[in-house]
């Protein structure tokens, strides 16, 4: 049963992600910039294995932390978002890449802390 479940998740994926592609060179297309596909595939990609994370981490609550996909989701998803966003902030706002290489680090520290705190259990 588990595994029609990730067969479906990994053809909604595909699919997402082709569509996702298809809507970043069309808005490439429409601003007259090549380059701006990657980010904006990146944008695009990253929110989907967000909300992907999200939204199967309940049926994954009885299975051990280290078999859970959906903080691996969650944290690549989020990667993903953040460096098109930088992307695109470097793009409109040029000459800021150390604060944006500073912004990437924080964003994984803050991923680490968060993932490594684990849930609270309840008092005995």
């Amino acid at each position: 049963m588990a595994e029609e479940k990730r067969g479906g998740l990994e053809s909604l994926s595909i699919g997402y992600i082709i569509i996702a592609f298809a809507v970043s060179v069309l808005v490439g297309w429409a601003a007259g910039d090549g380059w701006l596909v990657i980010p904006v595939m990146l944008l695009l990609a990253g929110g989907f294995y967000v909300v992907l994370g999200f939204a199967i981490r309940p049926s994954e609550e009885m299975l051990r932390e280290t078999r859970r996909n959906s903080s691996y989701y969650a944290f690549w998803g989020g990667t993903l978002g953040v460096i098109g966003s930088i992307w695109l902030l470097n793009r409109q706002y040029p000459g800021n890449g150390v604060l944006l290489v500073v912004l990437f680090i924080v964003w994984v520290g803050a991923v680490v802390m968060v993932l490594s705190a684990g849930k609270p259990r309840p008092a005995s």
